[in-house]
């Protein structure tokens, strides 16, 4: 099977894959409180969703774009991407 040899380029891990891994844990930490949310359902009865289930939609929707961002910056400083 054939790898592509920039996977084995530190640059291109620190630059892309880490956030790229972000990403994911961003969209993990979103699911869980989406699993919360709906063991949970008394919310949905006029009840005041607690302060740390909003804490963590917040802490998940932060990460999941700041991992964006840094896959976006990081392609740019690999060379994949040009602005022109």
């Amino acid at each position: 099977m054939y790898h592509a040899i920039v996977f084995f380029d530190p640059t291109f891990v620190i630059n892309v894959i880490a956030g790229w891994l972000l990403t994911v844990a961003g969209a993990g930490l979103l699911l869980l409180a989406a699993i919360w949310s709906v063991f949970a359902g008394e919310w949905l009865h006029g009840e005041k969703k607690p302060t740390a289930w909003r804490g963590l939609c917040a802490i998940g929707t932060g990460v999941f774009l700041l991992g964006l961002v840094w896959q976006i910056v990081g392609y740019y400083r690999v060379g994949a991407v040009t602005w022109q």
